[in-house]
This record gives structure tokens, C-alpha cells and sequence, in this order.
């Protein structure tokens, strides 16, 4: 009886073993992104990366991600005083942003479709902050210094997306990445919106996965 039941366990674990497997991916794509509680615009850009896909099963898979992004947001509306303290809102400036992303995406596939979700950790790798908003006057309104500064050098995420296989090698993916720690400082008097300044972008490219 005993060398049945381990005979069993043999078998059982070497069918289970048969089904892991681990290949290497690169990506890339457009992204459009914005930070939330600017009252922007998005900024249009792109993602590029690899990725290792490790299969654990038929359904369930667990992908490591090396990404990097640019984020940020394009005409971000700033509100101004003039010399009655009048207030009116004007666009100006975009803010740009550049990570190193790092991923680890849980992977369920269902036949061609797979669902991905998991958290990111984004690193700060360059930003535009020095540039900044110019001060002086501006048609009987003061524009002031910019009204934000870099809080935060690391960003952590919650992805949610979709992946399609056209091919066994060729893919396309689209993906919301949701930021959780605000990357900026902004003064609350210089905008009318919300005080949550958050990264947001939405993703859609290619993957390709070598056998």
C-alpha cells in the first residue's frame, strides 16, 4: 500500500512539475497618463520592457516585469489672482515624469485571453521639475512659482489588465496602472480640484515572447 500511495505522489508531482515552465518577453507600446486632482490633460507617450513569464500551471501564471515608463500630465490648470483677488484658472505647464517599474503580475489564462493583475514598485529616474512654471505678470494676473514640488521617489501601483495571444510568440495587451503614494507636493491654495495627486495611466502594446 505504501509504495502505491508513493508511486502516486511520484506521478502526481511529476505531472505538476511537467506544466512549469519559465520564458523570457520584451513589450512596448503607448501609454497616456495624468495625475489625478490637476485637472490635466494626459500625457502621450510610451512604455517599453522584458519580462519573464514563469508558468505554473495551465491556468495560473506569475510574470516578473522590468519597465520604463514616462508618466505625468500635460496642461495642468492652475488657478491665478489678480490684483482684486479675482480668480480665474488657466493652463499651463505639463509636469513629465520618468520611471523604472518593476512588476510582478499575477497571470491567469483562459485559452488565447489572460486577465493580469498585481502590484508595481516605480522608481523616479528623471523629472522636469527644475523647469518648472515661469513667474511675473501675465495680463493683470500674477503667475507665480510652480505651485507643486517632487514629494516622493517611488511610486507604488496596482495594475489591472487584459492580454490577447494572436500568435504562441506575439501578443497585445492593454493595462490601468493606478499609483497609491502621491509623487508631488502641490500647494492646496493653486487648484480647485482634488487634493489627491496620484499617477494614473492607461497602456496598450505588444509583447513578444521568445520559446
Amino acid at each position: 500500500m505504501k509504495k502505491v500511495i508513493i508511486l502516486l505522489a511520484v506521478c502526481a508531482f511529476g505531472s505538476a512539475n511537467a506544466q512549469v515552465s519559465f520564458k523570457p518577453g520584451v513589450k512596448a507600446g503607448y501609454s497616456a497618463s495624468t495625475i489625478t486632482g490637476f485637472g490635466a490633460d494626459y500625457r502621450n507617450n510610451f512604455y517599453l520592457g522584458a519580462y519573464g513569464n514563469l508558468a505554473l500551471g495551465k491556468v495560473y501564471n506569475m510574470q516578473f516585469e522590468l519597465m520604463y515608463l514616462r508618466q505625468g500630465a500635460e496642461n495642468i490648470s492652475i488657478i491665478n489672482y489678480d490684483f482684486n483677488q479675482s480668480k480665474e484658472t488657466v493652463r499651463t505647464g505639463g509636469l513629465y515624469l520618468e520611471y523604472v517599474s518593476l512588476n510582478l503580475i499575477n497571470k491567469f489564462n483562459f485559452d488565447k485571453f489572460s486577465l493580469h493583475i498585481g502590484p508595481g514598485l516605480d522608481i523616479l529616474v528623471a523629472d522636469n521639475e527644475s523647469s518648472n512654471y515661469p513667474g511675473g505678470l501675465n495680463g493683470g494676473s500674477y503667475v507665480g512659482d510652480a505651485a507643486y514640488s517632487i514629494e516622493n521617489e517611488v511610486d507604488l501601483t496596482f495594475n489591472i489588465g487584459l492580454g490577447y495571444n494572436i500568435t504562441d510568440k506575439l501578443g497585445v495587451e492593454a493595462r490601468m496602472r493606478q499609483g497609491i503614494i502621491e509623487p508631488i507636493y502641490a500647494r492646496s491654495n493653486d487648484y480647485s480640484y482634488s487634493l489627491s495627486n496620484l499617477n494614473r495611466s492607461f497602456m496598450v502594446g505588444l509583447t513578444y515572447t521568445f520559446k
